[in-house]
């Protein structure tokens, strides 16, 4: 009878503190108690249920449903994201889908604004950004090496370089000769810069009007 009761307080103990474990590690979270937020995306990249839900790079809850519908003509997914009642959830926030790694787990990341003005509430509704998917991001990629290939093999890659060096060249000569013909004091500016006689001649011309400003005025008479 004694080893019956050992047995069973054996038992009682373990299970006692196999469910304090278990309290530590939910943190108490059936206690604390959630709330509901669901958000609209088009594209979520394999995220499922019991993901992780993160704001500010911490975890505050887990994706509870992933529901698909159909709106407007276009598939949509609404992820139920269930959150830690503690936790509040500015409005303007943006959601994001996001991977642990490059091949990772995927979890919903949530990302405050820089003003915060008002806070979401149970059951309300939010838009996700959608991930690009990677199969469309491949296809562009190869769709844009396949038209540089072909810009390279008919040439016109390597006739559109020779043209700008052509070009930049022609510049180049120009402007030399004209440096050229600076030094030289050849060409309009030059003299004007350098020659005595225009200088002269143009500041008479300006103390002439000075003297006789009437002189800007007067039309000889046609004969």
């Amino acid at each position: 009878m004694k080893d019956k009761l050992k047995i069973g307080v054996f038992f009682l103990l373990a299970f006692i503190i196999f469910f304090i474990t278990l309290i530590s590690i939910r943190q108490l979270s059936f206690l604390k108690g959630t709330y509901i937020l669901k958000v609209k995306f088009y594209f979520i990249e394999g995220l499922r249920p019991a993901s992780p839900v993160r704001f500010c790079g911490a975890d505050v809850g887990e994706v509870k449903n992933v529901e698909v519908k159909k709106e407007d003509e276009k598939f949509v997914v609404y992820v139920y994201a269930k959150i830690n009642r503690d936790i509040k959830i500015p409005k303007d926030s943006s959601f994001i889908i996001n991977s642990l790694s490059l091949f990772g787990e995927k979890y919903l990341e949530i990302i405050p604004p820089k003003e915060i003005k008002d806070y979401f509430k149970e059951n309300d509704s939010a838009v996700g950004i959608s991930p690009i998917p990677l199969f469309t991001v491949m296809s562009n990629f190869h769709k844009t090496m396949s038209e540089i290939d072909g810009f390279v093999k008919e040439g016109k890659i390597r006739t559109s370089f020779e043209n700008i060096i052509f070009n930049l060249e022609e510049t180049t000569k120009i402007i030399k000769e004209n440096m050229q013909n600076f030094n030289k004091k050849e060409g309009s500016l030059p003299k004007f810069l350098y020659d005595d006689s225009l200088y002269k001649s143009l500041k008479e011309l300006i103390d002439e009007i000075k003297k006789n400003p009437w002189k800007l005025f007067y039309k000889p008479k046609e004969k």
